[in-house]
């Protein structure tokens, strides 16, 4: 019998089916034209092949950055990659003001659209300097971005700037009040 954290969530699928297909450069090649107004056409046979609404912005999004990038982490959310792409030893006060100001550019965003235009950038970069991606997160976060914008640049935020290290566990609510 398996239990509701056997199965895996709506993101988690996409991810999987996204790995599933990585080896393929045909359709790798369709999703990266998702990143374009102009080309997103080529990008949704192969989206609905995965199971996705082609009108998924988040989906197209994430089919298409993968694309660029397949290089998976697990990371707690963007801001963390981020952070991880633009400070070389790790620590907040290593990250160079071009990187902040980037940063900053990506969290003022209003709509996904805007984010995803932002996006393409910071994976470029993540690809550069071997950096996955944890691409269920940012699904997730994209997908769900319309409804709380500001949850999500709060967390992207406070993993970007946190003065704590790396290896040490993000507090709960909880565990701040206390």
């Amino acid at each position: 019998m398996s239990t509701p954290t056997d199965t895996p969530t709506h993101e988690e699928r996409f991810l999987a089916a996204l790995l599933r297909i990585q080896d393929d450069r045909g359709k790798m090649a369709a999703l990266r034209r998702g990143l374009s107004d102009a080309t997103r056409r080529e990008a949704w046979p192969v989206l609905a092949s995965l199971g996705m609404d082609i009108a998924n912005e988040a989906a197209i999004t994430i089919a298409a950055l993968f694309a660029t990038h397949p290089v998976v982490s697990n990371a707690r959310s963007l801001g963390q990659t981020c952070r991880f792409i633009a400070a070389e030893s790790g620590k907040v006060s290593d990250i160079p003001e071009s990187f902040d100001k980037r940063f900053r550019r990506l969290i003022a965003c209003d709509a996904v659209e805007e984010v995803s235009g932002q996006l393409s950038a910071w994976i470029r970069l993540a690809k550069s300097k071997g950096v996955g991606v944890n691409y269920a997160e940012l699904y997730n976060d994209l997908y769900w971005w319309s409804k709380d914008p500001e949850k999500k640049r709060l967390r992207w935020a406070r993993d970007f700037w946190s003065p704590r290290q790396d290896s040490e566990p993000t507090p709960t609510p909880e565990e701040v009040a206390a």
